[in-house]
């Protein structure tokens, strides 16, 4: 009973912070950079087995929780090395900035094509909350998430 009403309180939770960010990005023109799409994909394909849960396929329940622990532990990996990115703790091996295509023949057009270019660098938070980035908050909940998922699903994982 308590593992359900978590799986649709994660559920909720989950698409509320896909809309958040789709709102962000579309009114706010906060463009996300690549390591905020990956988090932001992952965090869509968790609504998936979160789905099922809800639904309630009892005969998949481990392989359903289990695919729920793995994304959350895969959110919480990537939204960490995001934060210590923009916290300058590491530098970023994945090329965050999107190819341009630089097509210049003079300094003039070059100058142009650099002022137009919007900044999409994941060393370089857009968006904080009381000193939070979204990535920052990311590993927040989702760890939350997977602990206490893991606390939830242990006894019936672990029979």
């Amino acid at each position: 009973m308590i593992i359900s009403k978590f799986n649709k309180f994660l559920f909720f939770f989950v698409f509320a912070t896909i809309i958040y960010s789709f709102i962000l990005q579309h009114f706010f023109n906060l463009l996300p950079c690549r390591l905020c799409l990956y988090q932001r994909y992952l965090w869509i394909i968790l609504l998936l087995p979160l789905s099922f849960s809800i639904i309630s396929f009892k005969k998949y329940k481990n392989l359903i929780h289990i695919s729920i622990l793995l994304l959350l532990l895969f959110i919480s990996l990537i939204s960490l090395y995001h934060s210590a990115i923009e916290l300058g703790y590491i530098n970023n091996v994945i090329s965050c900035s999107q190819p341009l295509g630089l097509d210049a023949n003079s300094i003039d057009e070059l100058s142009n094509i650099i002022k137009a270019t919007k900044n999409n660098d994941c060393a370089f938070p857009k968006f904080t909350i009381l000193h939070l980035t979204l990535s920052n908050f990311s590993f927040i909940f989702s760890s939350i998430f997977l602990i206490l998922s893991l606390n939830l699903y242990r006894k019936s994982l672990f029979k």
